[in-house]
């Protein structure tokens, strides 16, 4: 007599092997003949070396999963944690990447840390072997001090519309081995070779850029059909082409250059520069504080079209300082409908919003209808955590 976990349907129990390790999944079909190949239906699979006494092991492991597994179901995903210690054990692990992207999958999602002596850290090179299936990627190594991953590529990724890259470096001309990319999210990513990083693509919607140094690299957009901009923690040089771009947030430190060919199709803008109201007292901190001014105001020049924008109160404060910037300027802001003013990140009571005059008459002398919201601080970071917890939400279900 079949036990009573047996006789639950076949749906159920690839949901119950699909929160153990794959190892243990595989082995399940030895319980019973109704176990047997139930393990080869798996729509997701997740291996990593730490499940492997060595990484030869971990290689065999994936080429009798390739030989067994039932190739007429559909692979939604396929996650990969490769720890590479040893130089002669590269090539092991680019075989097993090779063999990640063999399977008619959706997703791949790759995490690697090379090395291991800190002080003989080296460029890996890491070619990815293309796929005509693949939808989504996400290939990262941890923040800690580790061998630079650089990606290449010779095929094409003809299905890919989504591409996650964290703390990796890739050569120029790799995104154009994805013509139909959609979505590009960048976190500390670099082009390797060269100072200036030109993120250049036909068909890309939606864009994320955070770097987390304080280098002071240039970054070029071309991006036509480019809808959705996000840039975070980026304090060096950016210049946009952008022409269709609908939304833009940028928080963090401010760059010291944001330049652009216009936006026409501007409605949604968030600036929340932190940072920016430096101390008058020394010279270089007043230049730089103007510095920072003219960059905001050279971006403002540019929101005719925007109905929706959000300035943090350093922008404002700033703003208040350098009054002699605007004075002569008409305001750019012809459609704005609302103004919200965000509250300072280090100031959890804050309960006054000072706005000269001056600034709120730049901000909404051609706008008269517009309202002016003042967010504060405890509201603004409940909002942003429902946010982030409603997008974590919408990450799992799909």
């Amino acid at each position: 007599m079949d036990d009573r976990l047996s006789g639950l349907s076949d749906d159920l129990l690839l949901k119950i092997l699909s929160f153990v390790c794959l190892k243990d999944a595989v082995r399940s079909s030895v319980l019973s003949p109704r176990w047997r190949y139930l393990w080869t239906s798996l729509p997701t699979l997740t291996l990593s070396t730490s499940h492997f006494k060595t990484i030869h092991n971990l290689s065999n492991f994936v080429t009798h999963l390739l030989s067994l597994r039932n190739n007429q179901l559909p692979l939604s995903s396929f996650d990969l944690f490769l720890r590479v210690k040893h130089d002669h054990h590269f090539v092991v692990g680019q075989r097993i990447i090779n063999h990640a992207f063999s399977f008619n999958v959706d997703h791949v999602n790759i995490s690697c840390l090379y090395g291991t002596r800190y002080d003989d850290l080296k460029p890996r090179l890491v070619s990815l072997p293309g796929s005509q299936t693949l939808k989504r990627l996400t290939l990262s190594r941890p923040p800690c001090p580790c061998d630079e991953i650089v990606l290449t590529s010779a095929q094409e990724f003809s299905s890919l519309t989504t591409l996650h890259l964290r703390f990796v470096s890739f050569y120029d001309g790799f995104l154009s081995m994805c013509p139909n990319l959609e979505n590009l999210t960048l976190l500390a990513c670099k082009v390797t070779g060269s100072d200036v990083s030109t993120i250049c693509h036909p068909r890309l919607s939606n864009l994320t850029l955070e770097k987390r140094d304080a280098g002071t690299r240039t970054i070029n957009v071309v991006t036509p059909q480019l809808k959705n901009l996000i840039v975070l923690n980026y304090n060096g040089v950016l210049r946009v082409s952008a022409p269709e771009l609908a939304s833009l947030l940028v928080r963090g430190p401010c760059p010291l250059e944001f330049s652009t060919d216009g936006f026409p199709c501007l409605e949604k803008a968030l600036l929340d520069f932190d940072s920016v109201h430096l101390s008058s007292a020394y010279d270089n901190s007043r230049n730089l504080s103007n510095s920072y001014a003219s960059t905001i105001i050279s971006l403002l020049q540019e929101f005719h079209c925007v109905k929706l924008l959000s300035l943090s109160m350093e922008i404002i404060e700033l703003l208040n300082s350098y009054v002699e910037l605007i004075s002569h300027q008409p305001s750019p802001l012809a459609n704005l409908e609302t103004l919200r003013l965000l509250p300072k990140s280090y100031d959890l009571w804050q309960t006054r919003f000072f706005v000269s005059t001056e600034v709120k008459s730049y901000l909404l002398s051609r706008s008269p209808k517009a309202t002016l919201t003042e967010v504060f601080t405890l509201v603004y970071y409940m909002i942003m955590k429902i946010n982030a917890l409603l997008k974590r939400k919408h990450k799992i279900m799909t």
